[in-house]
């Protein structure tokens, strides 16, 4: 079970680092959305006011640390998470849990129908490789002491 969840969690950050990317590169895609459902504006409408360019910079900063963090999540996979180390398990719970929720909460108070699914379909992932390996990471102790 925990090679597959470590599997499924290289997949989960992969993907989070390729929606973080795509922030990076085409922030104004992945802002269209959330732009159109905030204000019911269209991004044309930011470019001609002159604030799409102080918007632009603002998601490029978001991606920028979205990375930092996907780049964090595999270094905490492989250094512990493999080897069902329990802090590497809350981690994940903590950091993935804000990242993916906070991000899902944000889309559906917004309308950001694109970005939601997004969210979604990293949420889920995260969750099944998060709790598919539970009974490697909290039985374990309890077989030591018996």
């Amino acid at each position: 079970m925990l090679r597959v969840a470590v599997i499924i969690l290289i997949v989960m950050l992969v993907y989070a680092g390729i929606y973080s990317l795509m922030s990076i590169i085409v922030p104004t895609v992945m802002m269209k959305s959330a732009l159109t459902a905030t204000t019911g504006k269209t991004i044309d409408n930011a470019r001609s006011d002159g604030y799409l360019k102080a918007l632009t910079v603002d998601q490029i900063k978001t991606g920028a640390f979205a990375l930092a963090t996907v780049a964090s999540g595999f270094f905490v996979l492989f250094a512990a998470f493999r080897k069902a180390q329990k802090w590497a398990w809350y981690a994940f719970l903590v950091v993935g849990g804000i990242a993916w929720l906070n991000g899902l909460i944000i889309t559906i108070a917004t309308g950001d129908m694109m970005n939601m699914l997004f969210q979604i379909i990293g949420m889920v992932i995260f969750l099944v490789g998060l709790l598919l390996p539970i009974e490697v990471f909290f039985t374990k102790e309890e077989k030591k002491e018996a």
